[in-house]
């Protein structure tokens, strides 16, 4: 075992010379040049716009992925949109969005109930909040509601969920009861998902009940013992047994969804002491994400499951939390600034980590950002994690406030730190609203804004089944009739668009001025056990076998709850790399 972790090593010593990413982290161009790069990689990774798919698969990735990815992915490159500047990819984020709103504008898919729970709607409603917050073109003129009314429907759908009947309150993690996997689980990231959610509703529409229910849901996390004293926040608890015997794994999008809400109420509270506290503790706690070795401080991992240490292996959801914990710190920063010198250093070492690992086929990028070069794993949420971390940065650059309900555009931030940045940026200007009329034969001719119910209102057998607009019209939104093909909403072609993966080619001519980080060689997870051969897929990639519940028809656990183990890469999959570089 030493061996072959000794041999590995060596090997990721090698690999990082090949092609990583040349990353400058203060410097503005080299940020949007190496987002670029990943932004790309990761759109190869989409096949679900060709001509002839049914409509009801348009903007999700291919399986094994969930759904819920596609959400958080979209939420990622529409801020790619703003920070980078570049719209290549605006047609395709607007028809995966609209695709997915469901049948009452609510982004519940009777098609997705399978694999629908709180913290997946959530997810694709955060990424409709950064459409409004940072002004991406509204879907105009047929779509059937705009974005705003597709968030609060979709908020109004989840806390209708409000379950009291155990656990004194909380969302469960999933909606339906035949998913019974989790139908008996509160689950931190369904609840911080719809807090961060309710918390971002305050400040872009101001009014107070979404605020109302972002209190709320933390009074009942702190209450259930999902948050404790030290703010570390725990994955969730059986509801059958009262929510009494929580399970006590730490997950980093989980302290990051609650960490992101915080920051939003502080800055909606104006500078409130409780909710500094909050923030502040919240993200000292994040520093638990940041050493995965003694050499290797201030780098993100994934604790439970990246080293492998504990024997376990991040599954295809895990793989893409540390997209989260990116984006979520730097939003703080930006909405708390106080937290800003503590976040840019996290983010600064992280970035230029995850860019040593960006030397697979064709610059795919890795897991394990410490090893200082590709580990062998490669995929969407280890595309978007390289991302999240690249852009966070860019963000904090331009120090871009989220825009608020009217505004024009997302305004520069007046407020200041000692650490803030001093460089100014000008505003992005996205081309005019795209058109796709294309999309629906009938629109709804109601733009009334939906009413939040007060949390106080709330009982567990309550519902949001008839909400009504701020003038007390009753809401009359119509139903979306799905398209037969996504030929109906693609057009014919669309310039800017991303070329498809070269399969053929193997780039390998950027140089590295990273620092390498490799672990003790006494970790044995840092290369996986050898297997007997690997045979790399006609486009490059590393193939890996679907998880058994998709051959065998049986539900997938899926999500924070539980490790779901991905196929593991062996030394010789180092080795074909680094021929790859022409290293051997």
């Amino acid at each position: 075992m030493k061996f072959f972790a000794s041999l590995g090593a060596v090997l990721l010593h090698f690999v990082s010379y090949v092609s990583s990413i040349a990353l400058e982290p203060n410097d503005e161009a080299s940020l949007r040049s190496a987002t670029a790069d990943y932004a790309y990689g990761l759109m190869t990774y989409y096949k679900n716009n060709v001509t002839g798919l049914p409509a009801t698969e348009i903007g999700i990735f291919p399986k094994p992925l969930y759904w819920w990815v596609a959400g958080a992915a979209w939420g990622g490159l529409i801020e790619y949109t703003q920070f980078s500047g570049d719209q290549s990819y605006v047609n395709t984020i607007t028809q995966a969005l609209v695709a997915n709103y469901g049948p009452n504008n609510d982004i519940l898919l009777p098609w997705r109930k399978d694999q629908e729970g709180n913290d997946d709607q959530a997810f694709w409603a955060l990424a409709l909040m950064s459409a409004l917050e940072y002004q991406f073109p509204e879907p105009k003129p047929a779509a059937p509601a705009t974005y705003l009314q597709v968030v609060e429907n979709s908020f109004n759908n989840m806390i209708s969920r409000w379950d009291t009947s155990s656990c004194n309150g909380g969302l469960k993690w999933q909606i339906y009861p035949e998913n019974s996997y989790g139908y008996n689980y509160k689950n931190s990231i369904s609840n911080g998902a719809v807090f961060a959610l309710a918390a971002r509703l305050a400040m872009y529409t101001g009014n107070k009940t979404y605020a109302d229910w972002a209190v709320k849901i933390w009074d009942w996390s702190k209450a259930v013992g999902f948050i404790d004293d030290n703010y570390a926040v725990f994955d969730g608890a059986d509801d059958r047994n009262n929510c009494t015997n929580p399970d006590h794994t730490e997950w980093s999008y989980n302290v990051g969804i609650y960490l992101h809400g915080a920051a939003a109420l502080y800055n909606y509270t104006e500078g409130d002491e409780a909710w500094k506290k909050r923030t502040t503790g919240l993200l000292d706690h994040t520093a638990l994400f940041f050493k995965p070795f003694d050499n290797a401080t201030d780098i993100m991992y994934e604790v439970p499951c990246e080293t492998g240490l504990n024997g376990r292996k991040c599954n295809l959801d895990q793989q893409s939390f540390k997209a989260y914990l990116s984006r979520f710190i730097a939003k703080t920063a930006i909405l708390a600034p106080f937290t800003r010198e503590k976040t840019t250093k996290y983010l600064h070492t992280s970035a230029v980590a995850a860019a040593a690992s960006c030397t697979g086929p064709s610059n795919a990028c890795g897991s394990k950002w410490y090893v200082g070069g590709f580990d062998g794993e490669l995929g969407v949420g280890q595309q978007l994690s390289a991302l999240e971390v690249t852009q966070a940065l860019l963000m904090l650059k331009q120090n871009i406030v989220p825009g608020t309900n009217g505004d024009q555009d997302p305004i520069l931030s007046s407020s200041t730190s000692s650490t803030a940045s001093t460089d100014t940026t000008t505003i992005i200007s996205f081309s005019p609203s795209i058109s796709i009329s294309t999309l629906f034969g009938t629109t709804s001719s109601s733009r009334l804004l939906p009413s939040v119910v007060p949390p106080s209102t709330m009982s567990s057998n309550d519902s949001v089944a008839s909400s009504t607009s701020k003038d007390s019209t009753p809401l009359s939104f119509s139903k979306v009739p799905v398209p037969p093909t996504v030929s109906s909403i693609l057009p014919s072609s669309v310039p800017g668009e991303f070329a498809p993966l070269n399969s053929s080619a193997c780039s390998c001519t950027r140089s590295s001025t990273v620092t390498l980080y490799v672990p003790p060689t006494s970790a044995p997870a840092v290369v996986p056990p050898p297997a007997p051969s690997i045979t790399l897929a006609p486009n490059g990639t590393v193939p890996t076998p679907p998880p058994a519940s998709l051959t065998t028809g049986l539900p997938l656990f899926t999500g924070a709850a539980v490790s779901v183990n991905t196929a593991g890469h062996s030394i010789l999959a180092a080795v074909v790399f680094a021929i790859c570089g022409g290293i051997l």
